[in-house]
């Protein structure tokens, strides 16, 4: 490697040699099943392979599944690959193609394959439990004794016998459980690692070297409290908290599509509506209040913004399962196709929730006057109408001109023949004499010069071709060629008019939602593959960049195969759609919200998640698990005041603890509750269960102030403890569930760790709201504001373990491996932020000592060691003082990446 990369190329090679894969914190296996895989198969497999066992197969408990039917095991846990359930979901086994009925959808067979990839987890023993009964399910005394649904009770605050180390009651739960168990918490931690942390946790930024001087310099008892309340103030505070909320929230800027995006063009106004409720420290209850039920509130307008928590989102089902599993802490998603299993939360709650948000409607409130919305929506209605007409009628010719081509194939795969074969070499020439069109000629030369193909039907073609078999044979096997594709064609094309009604005409199929969960035919695989071969529109898909069928001639190429009178139609058409869109206005600002339904109504029960089986009408109102004696009924409206109401109300004894464990989860890395969103039988029991209800009652008392909460979990004695090793307390606690100790080094997410580059680059654009944008690499602004797509997410993003968009996140996974350390090598990001700084160090005074000095206080908020300046000027001496490839190495580094 050149001077250029050698000391970063040994800092990569180093720190890839240090890095394991960190466990992290996951979905559970069994919420998966529950959610996502049994409801599939109820739906479309219990009908043949429960008691009637067709096949020989039942798929009903893991037991029947690893035992298999008479053609083996019907999934082999680990391998997608080789089970037979996936290869027929996936239609790709010589005969099996299930369900019968036609394919799954895309998302539905990948997360079949995901499930058995992690070793096909069945949570239960035994079989599927029968439908639903009429009778009325009964929580048992046992089931509501459960910790999690007693209500909150403020204890007393324990005595503890080292009276001088506490600082806050907090300490005072932390110790007793120390001295319970015979550990003894370690020193604090010194004030440059206090800030570092305080001001990572509170705003996702690092200190600045001005911050640290002043903090090091109050030796004031209030110094750190100082510190906490100008971190809290600062308008920083609210986007790093915010974001927290929005992994809850899974917040995107565009709905999921089949290919692409359906964008949300004003989703970031619930963004920053969250980071300014975030700022200006907005009680809890109120904020959750607003986002289920702004429209509903009194003061309705300043609410309406925070109704993109369920605007944005997927849909009526995910709307419940969200609700609870943020606002309760609760699998109630489980619940869709039976009664919960582990959880006291029969089906027909689940359905009593679910007609809540039935009744509801997504709606959007324009920012705007009426006139100006009224002009905007004429002309953009003239627009879309056109662009509509436009592409039908170049889809309509494409695809005649692709059919009229596709006759001709046997004399096209001859002419090809004549090239290839070296019996003619210009095929310019052979295209004239043939006459046929040299262009697509050209395109079949390529296509058959390259034997690598998805499908196996020109195999012969290449046969013949490497031993010089005779012209004959050559034509022979082209008209055979040519009818088997235009079979494939006809097959096409009928498959094509049955989709368009299954999707429900031209709207629905233009529609990238309708398309992505409606079950649409498709040919089989090899087929498919020959047919987009010949006839697709380009496409990319991951790694795949198709460049267009042999016979496809899109909007660009169409014309100069059109009839005069038909080119000068499509002329005029566009230079019509032309002047429209120079009239269009402005786009009107709006609101994404949700609003209830003209006839809002209770639903029924569909047993086994089937909504062609239904059972009896579920009456919309609260989890019984969370209600005592009658429970009301909501009739007013959809019943969304009443569930918000219900929720976010200080007797519910889940809400306030839900959020307090969110809160210190972020702030120690670990929830009292671990696992943050189930505080359910699966879920873990809390380490402090005491000191829990303690802060949740505190919290309510202090007016669901999450400012306070922040401040009294900061300013405590274990929140500021070191991460120094003691072997005796490591031996008893090795987990530190106890909290001896401050968790060693954190990682920073993917948003601090960019933003803390721009930060010490000099780079960081502070502006607070406002559209989301690319993260490309002139994007100066916090990742916060990155646009976010639920159908192909940032390659960044998604390298740094930036959460599913499609799913509510309460943790995210922690993972250190290669891939990352190259980013720091390789990514033109990285360079740049890198240059900036070196730039930045240049420009102040003093030599290369202390320049190197001025880096470590920028990226590590400490002066170097000597060791550290001397392996710096060596490295700058011999590689011709190359200060952007040091400041990148620093980058690299694990201390500039991680707190603690």
């Amino acid at each position: 490697m050149s001077g250029h990369g050698g000391m970063l190329r040994w800092s990569v090679v180093w720190l890839c040699a240090l890095a394991a894969r960190a466990a992290g914190p996951a979905t559970s296996a069994a919420d998966f099943f529950e959610m996502r895989v049994r409801p599939v198969l109820a739906k479309n497999c219990y009908a043949c392979h429960t008691a009637s066992r067709m096949g020989g197969l039942q798929l009903d408990s893991r037991q029947h599944l690893l035992a298999g039917g008479n053609d083996g095991p019907a999934v082999v846990p680990g391998d997608p690959d080789k089970s037979l359930l996936i290869q027929a979901v996936r239609r790709t086994h010589e005969r099996f193609k299930m369900p019968p009925q036609g394919p799954l959808p895309e998302k539905e067979v990948s997360d079949l394959a995901a499930w058995v990839k992690a070793g096909a987890v069945w949570p239960d023993s035994g079989n599927v439990l029968p439908p639903a009964k009429n009778s009325e399910y009964v929580i048992t005394p046992a089931q509501r004794a459960f910790w999690s649904f007693q209500p909150v009770r403020k204890p007393e605050v324990p005595e503890v016998r080292h009276k001088d180390w506490p600082q806050t009651e907090i300490d005072r739960f932390i110790l007793a459980k120390l001295e319970e168990q015979g550990l003894t918490p370690v020193r604090p931690a010194d004030k440059r690692v206090l800030l570092r942390r305080a001001t990572f946790d509170l705003t996702g930024l690092p200190p600045t070297p001005e911050e640290a001087d002043a903090f090091l310099s109050d030796q004031s008892p209030g110094a750190f409290a100082k510190v906490v309340d100008r971190l809290l103030a600062s308008p920083h505070y609210g986007e790093r908290w915010g974001r927290y909320w929005l992994d809850l929230a899974r917040y995107a800027d565009g709905d999921l599509g089949a290919s692409k995006d359906t964008p949300f063009p004003n989703s970031f106004r619930y963004r920053d509506w969250v980071v300014e409720a975030f700022n200006q420290d907005l009680p809890y209850d109120q904020f959750v209040k607003a986002q289920i039920a702004g429209d509903l509130l009194p003061g309705r307008e300043k609410w309406l913004p925070a109704l993109g928590f369920y605007a944005l989102g997927p849909g009526d089902d995910d709307r419940v399962d969200v609700t609870g599993q943020v606002f309760l802490g609760l699998t109630v998603g489980c619940a869709r196709c039976h009664d919960h299993k582990y959880d006291p939360i029969p089906t027909q709650d689940f359905y009593s929730l679910l007609g809540i948000f039935r009744s509801t409607e997504k709606h959007e409130v324009p920012l705007a006057p009426d006139n100006q919305v009224a002009a905007y929506k004429k002309v953009k209605k003239e627009i879309d109408g056109l662009k509509d007409e436009i592409h039908d009628f170049q889809e309509k010719e494409s695809t005649e001109l692709g059919q009229l081509l596709a006759e001709k194939t046997s004399r096209y795969v001859m002419a090809a023949w004549e090239v290839l074969s070296g019996a003619e070499l210009d095929d310019c020439a052979v295209a004239a004499r043939e006459h046929l069109d040299d262009t697509t000629l050209e395109r079949w030369i390529r296509y058959l010069g390259n034997p690598e193909r998805d499908h196996k039907f020109l195999q012969p073609f290449d046969e013949l071709l490497a031993r010089h078999a005779s012209r004959a044979e050559a034509q022979k096997f082209a008209d055979s060629f040519q009818q088997f594709v235009l079979g494939i064609f006809n097959d096409k094309k009928g498959m094509d008019d049955r989709n368009y009604v299954k999707l429900g005409g031209a709207k629905g199929a233009k529609d990238e939602r309708t398309r992505q969960y409606t079950n649409l035919e498709s040919l089989p695989i090899e087929k498919y593959y020959l047919w987009r071969d010949l006839a697709s529109e380009p496409y990319k898909k991951d790694f795949f960049d198709f460049k267009g069928g042999v016979y496809y001639y899109g909007p660009k190429q169409i014309s100069r195969y059109l009839a005069p009178e038909w080119r000068e139609h499509l002329e005029a058409l566009n230079q019509r759609l032309a002047r429209l869109e120079k009239e269009l206005p402005p786009q009107y600002a709006f609101l994404h919200t949700i609003e209830d339904s003209s006839k809002p109504a209770d639903i029924r029960v569909q047993i086994r998640g089937d909504a062609n089986n239904l059972g009896d009408v579920a009456p919309r109102r609260f989890l019984a698990i969370l209600s005592h004696g009658e429970r009301p009924l909501f009739h007013s409206g959809s019943g969304r005041l009443q569930l918000a109401e219900a929720i976010a109300n200080a007797s519910n004894p889940l809400f306030a603890r839900v959020m307090v464990n969110r809160v210190w989860q972020h702030h120690f890395g670990q929830g009292i509750v671990r696992t943050p969103g189930n505080f359910g039988q699966l879920g873990e029991r809390p380490t402090h269960p005491e000191l829990l209800d303690y802060l949740a009652a505190e919290f309510v008392s202090h007016g669901w102030s999450l400012k306070w909460l922040h401040r009294r979990i900061l300013l405590s004695a274990a929140w500021q403890l070191s991460t120094d090793y003691d072997e005796k307390d490591f031996n008893r606690d090795p987990g530190n569930r106890l909290i001896w100790r401050a968790n060693m080094q954190q990682r920073l997410d993917i948003e601090a760790l960019r933003d803390a580059m721009l930060s010490v680059a000099g780079n960081l654009d502070p502006k607070v709201g406002g559209p989301s944008e690319p993260l490309d690499d002139h994007n100066s602004r916090r990742t916060l504001y990155a646009l976010i797509s639920r159908t192909k997410l940032d390659s960044t993003l998604a390298l740094f373990d930036y959460p599913n968009p499609n799913n509510t996140s309460d943790q995210r996974m922690v993972t250190v491996g290669p891939m990352q350390r190259l980013y720091f090598m390789n990514s033109s990001f990285v360079a740049r932020e890198a240059k900036a700084l070196a730039d930045r160090l240049a420009a102040g005074q003093g030599g290369e000592a202390e320049r190197i000095a001025r880096a470590y206080r920028l990226l590590f908020g400490r002066a170097p060691t000597p060791a550290e300046v001397d392996l710096g000027a060596r490295f700058l001496a011999s590689h011709h003082e190359d200060w952007p490839q040091y400041a990148q190495v620093l980058f690299a580094s694990t201390e500039f990446s991680s707190v603690n």
